[in-house]
């Protein structure tokens, strides 16, 4: 893996908020992703929003033809399919490009380094992806 610096941080506009989990638009795009967010979490609904986003993939499969995509448009990530950017070995996590950009952590059974930058792979999410807030820009 060369030195670049990975697109690992994801821009949204945040659409709503309840105790423990927010809506968030990708800007550009149809999708208003349900994400659960850190206690305390507080920000201004309607305003763009960057952070990290984290989740747990069930079995990926290697698949040859599609794009990238989340289903269902509005809700909790379920049905992914994405490309590769990145394996973390250390961590077992791949980061992939699902329209926005999320590190995910293996099925068990599984080890990231069975994957390589490039590939496109689809699967199921587990429930609880989570959005972590950058911290703002002096």
């Amino acid at each position: 893996m060369t030195s670049m610096i990975l697109p690992e941080i994801a821009e949204f506009k945040l659409v709503s908020m309840d105790a423990d989990s927010g809506v968030f638009a990708v800007p550009g795009t149809g999708y208003r992703l349900t994400l659960q967010v850190p206690e305390g979490f507080n920000a201004p609904i309607g305003r763009r929003i960057r952070g990290r986003v984290r989740g747990r993939a069930l079995r990926m499969h290697r698949t040859g033809a599609g794009g990238n995509f989340i289903e269902p448009l509005d809700g909790r990530p379920r049905i992914v399919q994405g490309t590769v950017l990145a394996i973390d070995l250390a961590a077992d996590e791949v980061l992939m490009d699902l329209v926005v950009p999320i590190r995910l952590e293996m099925f068990e059974g599984q080890s990231a380094s069975e994957f390589s930058t490039g590939e496109m792979v689809n699967f199921y999410m587990h429930p609880g992806a989570t959005f972590t807030p950058e911290p703002a820009e002096a």
